[in-house]
């Protein structure tokens, strides 16, 4: 498995009879490896190792901790790697340290996983307020996640396929980010959710847009 390998490499590179010692690119590597296998805890424990080697992880570090916490769908995990890069962006004077696109598309994609619609919603209000472009991949996956969650019964106004539209129609908007657009996948999802949700009319104005 490139897991194994890449874990052993590091192992031997650690060595006190290495003449060559890991640096941060080898241990993002090993993340990386481990996000790929599905090995969470080996993600954490691995940046627990970098910095007890004296390293400073970098956001290709926390972008891969991200993948790793996507991958398993956990959730809180996800919620603990963007406390760790804003602690690093506030106790530090990188500016290379900031949650981009790839973190956030990743823990929204975690958050769909997760059956969480409401948290990968607000995440990608916040990647807008924080002016990043999520691009239409991200916007899709907040609209699958509405999509497929079960709203809540205590709350009237939680009625998911509501918020699912209302993203679309941010997405063919002028206030869209640049390359934003519905794309096959966009109304397919919303076609599927509005027959599902008895919404007829809406599901047939939308095959029409499609075919436009």
């Amino acid at each position: 498995l490139p897991m194994t390998r890449a874990l052993k490499l590091l192992e031997a590179m650690k060595s006190p009879t290495s003449s060559i010692k890991p640096n941060i690119v080898t241990y993002n590597a090993a993340i990386r490896a481990c996000a790929e296998c599905l090995n969470l805890a080996g993600a954490f424990d691995l940046l627990r190792q970098l910095k007890e080697d004296g390293l400073e992880p970098t956001i290709v570090t926390y972008g891969s901790l991200m993948t790793a916490c996507e991958r398993m769908g956990d959730v809180e995990a996800a919620s603990k790697v963007f406390r760790m890069v804003k602690e690093d962006d506030g106790g530090n004077d990188n500016d290379d340290i900031q949650a981009n696109e790839i973190i956030y598309g990743a823990a929204i994609s975690c958050c769909r996983k997760a059956r969480q619609p409401e948290r990968a919603l607000l995440l990608l209000r916040k990647m807008i307020s924080d002016e990043l472009s999520p691009n239409t991949a991200t916007f899709n996956t907040v609209v699958a996640a509405l999509a497929e969650g079960k709203p809540d019964s205590k709350i009237d106004n939680n009625i998911l396929w509501e918020k699912a539209l209302a993203v679309f129609k941010v997405m063919k908007s002028k206030h869209a980010p640049p390359g934003v657009a519905p794309n096959r996948q966009t109304y397919n999802i919303l076609v599927r959710c509005l027959a599902a949700n008895l919404q007829p009319g809406y599901a047939e104005s939308l095959l029409t847009a499609m075919r436009k």
